[in-house]
């Protein structure tokens, strides 16, 4: 008996030249077998699937003119687990970063941060009270419930309030707009991140933490950060993990994006961490303790988790100043960043930033 396999779909991003062309794109699908998934009113986008490459070009077919056709990238999150059940209170990296220094002059004003990742454990006693709302964009998924860990991970180490006598986070004052565009297991496509990116702006958000990575890139992906800088968004991303020179990823590599490469205890770089001219700064990133799943403390390494100590560090500086635009924070920024003398410049960009530094 022949045994059966399961082809993988192919997803594409189409862009229309004319908005009026939707009926044509419907056509389009119809000819060639392929399906309309969902919208994305920011890029003006429709996410479609087919079968192959052949049922791409059949869809469209000497139609340059009336559509545009991107590949819906895939991502991979920037992490390695390392199981740890018995955490200490206030973790070493947030003791390196100087976090528990500046507490006591943090304000009651809550700072609005957009965390894209595997959801969030809404039932976790430490996060909780921070989480104002979230949203899935994940196909036949309504809820925002983390099922990986990996966003559970990362709004700990940005905001844990601590009151389950657990974790505390960098800044307990945030509000978390959560969205789940990646699954279960830990995989997420361009177009969920743009349905995200859309609630993100809409909702306000003051800072977008993105702990995920891709080599590829491309028009669409390049559209959506620029337009989240022309708002005012300040933007934070993971290195990435690939442990080489010149290997910083997307959407760290956009010059609108914060790169954050990872250090271990000893101000040393981590071995898996990408590094490259495009750095900005480095942070704890080697076996980091934060909030987990089912209300459970775990320790994970990877440049995942240091770029929320920049996000968490970013919304502190907005909680103590108030808010400001992306070249100001900047500025600030460097200004308060230490040079660790074991790196070189891409390994840590303008190195490490320290809270007392910049919180005076």
């Amino acid at each position: 008996m022949e045994k059966k396999t399961s082809e993988k779909k192919i997803r594409k991003i189409i862009t229309l030249r004319a908005p009026e062309d939707e009926a044509f794109l419907r056509q389009s699908l119809e000819r060639s077998g392929g399906r309309l998934l969902k919208k994305l009113p920011l890029v003006g986008g429709y996410v479609c699937e087919f079968s192959s490459e052949t049922d791409v070009s059949l869809a469209v077919r000497d139609e340059e003119k009336r559509l545009q056709v991107e590949d819906d990238l895939e991502f991979k999150l920037c992490w390695y687990p390392f199981p740890f059940f018995h955490p200490p209170r206030i973790g070493w990296g947030l003791q390196r970063i100087g976090a528990p220094q500046v507490w006591e002059k943090l304000k009651e004003r809550r700072v609005r941060v957009g965390i894209i990742d595997t959801g969030i454990d809404y039932y976790h006693p430490d996060l909780q009270g921070n989480i104002k709302s979230g949203i899935s964009t994940l196909e036949g998924q309504h809820q925002f419930m983390d099922d990986y860990g990996h966003g559970t991970h990362i709004a700990g180490i940005i905001g844990s309030s601590g009151r389950n006598v657990g974790m505390t986070g960098i800044n307990p004052y945030v509000d978390f707009y959560v969205v789940k565009a990646f699954n279960e297991k830990g995989k997420g496509n361009l177009s969920d991140i743009i349905e995200g990116v859309d609630w993100l702006a809409r909702r306000q958000v003051e800072i977008i933490n993105m702990s995920f990575s891709t080599t590829e890139t491309n028009s669409l992906f390049q559209q959506v950060i620029q337009y989240l800088d022309r708002q005012g968004i300040v933007l934070v991303a993971a290195a990435g993990n690939d442990g080489r020179n010149n290997s910083v990823n997307y959407p760290a590599r956009f010059p609108q994006v914060f790169a954050v490469s990872a250090i271990d205890k000893y101000d040393s770089l981590a071995s898996f961490s990408s590094r490259g001219p495009e750095v900005n700064f480095c942070a704890p990133g080697v076996e980091i303790p934060s909030a987990w799943l089912r209300g459970r403390y775990e320790v994970k390494s990877g440049t995942s988790f240091a770029a929320p100590h920049l996000t968490g560090t970013i919304a502190t500086l907005f909680n103590y100043y108030g808010f400001l635009p992306p070249g100001r924070v900047r500025e600030i920024m460097f200004k308060g960043a230490v040079r660790l003398p074991k790196l070189e410049k891409e390994q840590q960009g303008a190195g490490l930033v320290e809270l007392p530094r910049i919180i005076s």
